[in-house]
């Protein structure tokens, strides 16, 4: 992917159900975490300068929990863009900076579902344990369903699964359960998913030298939408050779500026898994 000219497309929805969909030449900054912990993920986005109208019909207050309006951000290069972040807002206003007005949504990947996917199931003996892990999934509002990796088994017996679905997933999965982009996925330590991207290094953006930091490895690189989490991903550092190859991406953290008018960076930083080995990519 060749970056240069950087692009977007951002679709918000309305409390009316339908979508507000906004490009350039508004200007847009956004913030976006993404990691594979049972935290939800997290989007800030700025909007600059919409009209009165489309400033009024985005808004959300905070304690509005209970409504669910989709938030997502395709960006990238050119014509290929990427889903760098699909979420539920978290409340949104607009305010007056200068001469600009600036519009805020702040969003969260998978929180709608983690606060109100509730779960009653009660698997017979027998049931493997991919087949609980994947009905548990369905009980998760406005999640798909993603990768499920090995989890070898079945039910003893018969039992029943009530509560919270994503601590009941969490708990059977041990810990390997993450939402991104709102898609649940279970993947054991070794296990990973395929990316479209599959080498970091200096002709992809990599910036400056790799840092770790326990079993993380640190690095930053020119905004590169096309990384997934949980992908497998090799390595490629000329001023750190020792740190060179395959890795699990567990974080991604884009942040930045696409404007026609104002000259700003984007950059992402990404964190890689130290201590796996032979991964294995799940179809």
């Amino acid at each position: 992917m060749d970056k240069l000219g950087r692009n977007y497309f951002l679709r918000v929805q309305k409390l009316e159900g339908d979508f507000l969909e906004i490009r350039p030449p508004f200007s847009i900054e956004f913030d976006i975490e993404r990691n594979i912990l049972s935290s939800a993920n997290t989007g800030g986005i700025r909007i600059w300068n919409l009209s009165p109208t489309n400033r009024a019909q985005i808004r959300k207050d905070i304690t509005d929990y209970d409504i669910y309006l989709q938030v997502q951000l395709q960006a990238g290069y050119g014509q290929n863009l990427p889903t760098i972040f699909q979420g539920n807002m978290k409340q949104a206003w607009s305010h007056r900076q200068k001469v600009d007005f600036i519009t805020e949504v702040q969003s969260f990947d998978g929180g709608f579902a983690m606060v109100n996917g509730v779960s009653n199931q009660s698997p017979s003996r027998g049931t493997p344990n991919v087949n609980i892990l994947r009905n548990l999934m369905n009980d998760l509002p406005h999640v798909s369903i993603g990768s499920i990796g090995s989890f070898p088994g079945s039910t003893v017996r018969g039992g029943a699964y009530s509560g919270r679905t994503v601590d009941i997933i969490s708990d059977l999965s041990n810990g390997s359960f993450f939402i991104d982009n709102e898609k649940a996925h279970c993947l054991g330590e070794n296990e990973c998913v395929q990316g479209s991207i599959e080498v970091l290094d200096a002709s992809t953006g990599l910036l400056g030298t790799p840092i770790r930091e326990q079993n993380i490895l640190h690095l930053e690189m020119i905004f590169e939408p096309r990384l997934l989490l949980g992908q497998k991903i090799e390595l490629k550092s000329l001023t750190a050779e020792n740190y060179n190859g395959f890795y699990r991406v567990v974080s991604i953290h884009h942040r930045g500026m696409i404007s026609e008018s104002v000259c700003g960076e984007a950059i992402t930083m990404v964190g890689l898994a130290f201590g796996t080995e032979g991964l294995q990519v799940i179809l």
